[in-house]
């Protein structure tokens, strides 16, 4: 459990001993700690529609990309499940009180009829594990067998489903089969294709897109994030709809870190000594997620160089930065999952996109040397 304050901005501050998650970010609020949900209006008055209606079905299959709001929709969605009231549920920007002893309760993890199933903590020392196992979906089994079957909804989110591992993947469709009364199951879904076809098949599909600008700045605005609407205007931009991704930005720089990439990386000549001070201040302590966003920001460099060239008919560049994405994707999370140096990952992976870029403009510069002698 940790202290985490609720509110802030726009929203009003109150503290609560919320539970944490594999994916928890510095400055960036959780899903069951969050009264707001930002958007999706015509999904979640569609949900609200068959709890109305009393045409519910059993499992919906929340997807999109990841860090839009399938998470916060879901938690939403369970607080009108238990009973807490919402202003204006068809609105653009969906709210709970976070005084709401039902809101308290979902926050800090001790809401009888619900569950919530993630990856699970490792057993000895810190961190969680990479994916929920079997044994995680079955707590399920022994959730629905607890709690009563009366007027009231159980509730299990499943937060992301993509994280099952095969044998859980095969138990959660067990009890999709023959779900239990009065149960609703709320799966999160980033990548369809990381789902076995007989789940999805078996549940209602609620399809999320990336928000607009305008709902992620009022997201900003109303989590507090400290920013006027000038500077908020590049991070809006950045995020690409997605709400943790602004907030991440905010909080850590981010703006900052995508504009040092581009001017890196763009220049004609490789700046060496830049590229290291950038590196040193990112791997200081206490700066992880600015390191993490500075590698996510390179490698989506590397994945844009690579469409731009596609674009051109340049198809060799295009493959080669192609394949340099995939192999520093694979090459760096070895690097962390293997607690290697960061600061070595970090400069390795730059060097290989500057060593690609100047064999590219060699070959270039041979082929119009190679076209004038013609």
């Amino acid at each position: 459990m940790s202290g985490v304050t609720v509110g802030g901005g726009a929203i009003g501050a109150l503290s609560l001993e919320a539970y944490s998650t594999h994916d928890a970010l510095d400055g960036v609020p959780q899903p069951f700690v969050t009264p707001h949900l930002f958007g999706h209006e015509e999904i979640f008055a569609e949900m609200d529609e068959a709890r109305r209606s009393g045409r519910m079905h059993h499992a919906w299959l929340l997807q999109g990309p990841a860090g839009i709001g399938k998470a916060t929709a879901a938690f939403c969605f369970a607080r009108l499940l238990s009973g807490a009231a919402a202003t204006d549920p068809a609105g653009a920007t969906i709210r709970f009180d976070p005084a709401d002893p039902v809101f308290r309760q979902i926050a800090i993890g001790s809401m009888p009829g619900l569950i919530h199933l993630t990856r699970p903590p490792v057993e000895r020392g810190t961190g969680y594990r990479t994916q929920i196992t079997v044994e995680e979906v079955r707590r399920l089994g022994r959730f629905f067998h607890a709690t009563a079957s009366g007027e009231g909804w159980r509730i299990a989110i499943v937060d992301p489903a993509d994280d099952l591992n095969r044998n859980a993947a095969n138990a959660l469709l067990k009890l999709l089969e023959e779900p239990p009364a009065r149960s609703i199951f709320l799966l999160v879904n980033h990548t369809p294709g990381r789902l076995l076809p007989t789940i999805r098949s078996r549940c209602r599909v609620a399809r999320f897109d990336p928000l607009s600008g305008e709902r992620v700045g009022d997201a900003l605005a109303a989590f507090g994030a400290g920013i006027d609407a000038e500077d908020a205007a590049p991070i809006v931009k950045a995020a690409e709809g997605s709400v943790r991704q602004a907030l991440m930005l905010a909080a850590n720089g981010g703006v900052e870190i995508g504009q040092a990439v581009e001017r890196l990386f763009t220049a004609g000549e490789a700046d060496i000594n830049s590229l290291q001070a950038l590196v040193d201040q990112l791997t200081m302590k206490g700066r992880e997620a600015s390191y993490d966003l500075f590698l996510a920001r390179l490698l989506a460099f590397v994945a844009e160089e690579s469409e731009r060239r596609l674009m051109a008919g340049d198809l060799a560049a295009a493959n080669a930065y192609a394949e340099l994405w995939q192999a520093e994707s694979r090459r760096l999370s070895e690097a962390a999952a293997f607690n290697l140096d960061r600061k070595q990952a970090a400069l390795t992976t730059a060097s290989r996109v500057f060593a690609l870029k100047a064999a590219l403009s060699r070959s270039k510069a041979a082929n119009v040397a190679d076209a004038l002698r013609d």
